[in-house]
């Protein structure tokens, strides 16, 4: 059965990518983003029937509407990098924070009524979140920014779910990677383009572990969770979705370097180690991640050997 989706951030990498998969599943697809999508993007749109509305989630007026009679929410609009939070934190708090804050309290208000039409919630979260829950006080740093805010946004969203029973699944994703919309300076694509030109291969830092997941499998997770959240009864509302195979920068090219038969030569710079970027291991309960496509199979697909 066709639902209506309602995407922020669908401008951008990962909720392109979800908007056009969902809308050539048969569901109905409306989304909005500050930013315009790239002209391809717009082609993909238009030609299946996706609504798009260049819109500020701080509009208040204009936003309201748009939220009637939507099934499911997916809200991956946000600072989507580290490095563009640190480089400017007032703007990670008024896109991650305030303009989640006036998301959820919107949905709210028109929820409020124990009659009402209560729309699934899907948060798109990160990885990073579930490493600052395991720092202490004096580790602490403004680097920690962008987990900062998405953690932030969750807790907000996790006291309006509780608080006017709307079904919500706070899903955190890691390294997203593949398909066409992919962000070129990225680590992956950068490799894999300097790979493919024989190009220097330069490793700024050999000690953070990165558990890169294809974007494939971050949708097809998104629609399990999806159905899990309209059976009654469900009370899991974190999920995290990445693959446990890591790789550190230094192990990704020399991956990459390989995959693709390239003559780049591998250069880096060492760093001190970072001693609360180590490896961790999560439990999962009830559902788990299981990822369809592996970086290596990817990789090998992607140079055609």
């Amino acid at each position: 059965m066709a639902a209506k989706y309602f995407i922020t951030g669908i401008s951008g990498f990962v909720g392109s990518e979800l908007a056009i998969a969902l809308a050539k599943l048969g569901h109905i697809v409306v989304g909005v983003d500050r930013v315009y999508p790239h002209d391809d993007t717009v082609g993909d749109f238009a030609e299946l029937g996706i609504e798009y509305v260049n819109l500020d989630l701080l509009d208040k007026e204009r936003l309201t509407p748009l939220l009637h009679d939507v099934d499911i929410i997916i809200h991956a609009a946000g600072v989507s990098r580290v490095s563009d939070a640190r480089a400017n934190p007032l703007e990670c708090i008024n896109s991650t924070i305030l303009a989640t804050t006036n998301l959820i309290e919107i949905v709210a208000s028109q929820t409020e009524s124990a009659t009402a039409r209560k729309p699934l919630f899907i948060y798109l979260s990160t990885r990073e979140v579930s490493f600052y829950d395991r720092l202490d006080d004096s580790q602490i740093s403004i680097d920690h920014i962008y987990a900062i805010s998405k953690k932030s946004a969750e807790q907000l969203i996790l006291a309006f779910s509780n608080s006017f029973n709307i079904p919500l699944a706070i899903c955190r994703l890691s390294d997203v990677y593949g398909g066409k919309r992919d962000h070129v300076n990225k680590l992956l694509p950068t490799f894999v383009k300097r790979a493919k030109q024989n190009k220097l291969v330069r490793v700024l830092d050999s000690e953070t572990r990165f558990h890169f997941t294809h974007i494939q499998d971050v949708i097809v997770s998104i629609l399990e969770i999806a159905e899990l959240l309209k059976k009654s009864g469900n009370m899991k509302k974190f999920f995290e979705i990445w693959s446990e195979e890591s790789y550190t920068a230094e192990e990704l090219a020399t991956l990459v370097v390989s995959s693709f038969k390239s003559n780049s030569i591998i250069d880096y710079v060492p760093r001190e180690s970072d001693e609360t970027m180590q490896q961790i291991n999560f439990s999962y309960q009830e559902w788990k991640f299981s990822p369809k496509v592996s970086l290596r199979e990817e990789l090998c697909r992607l140079s055609g050997i």
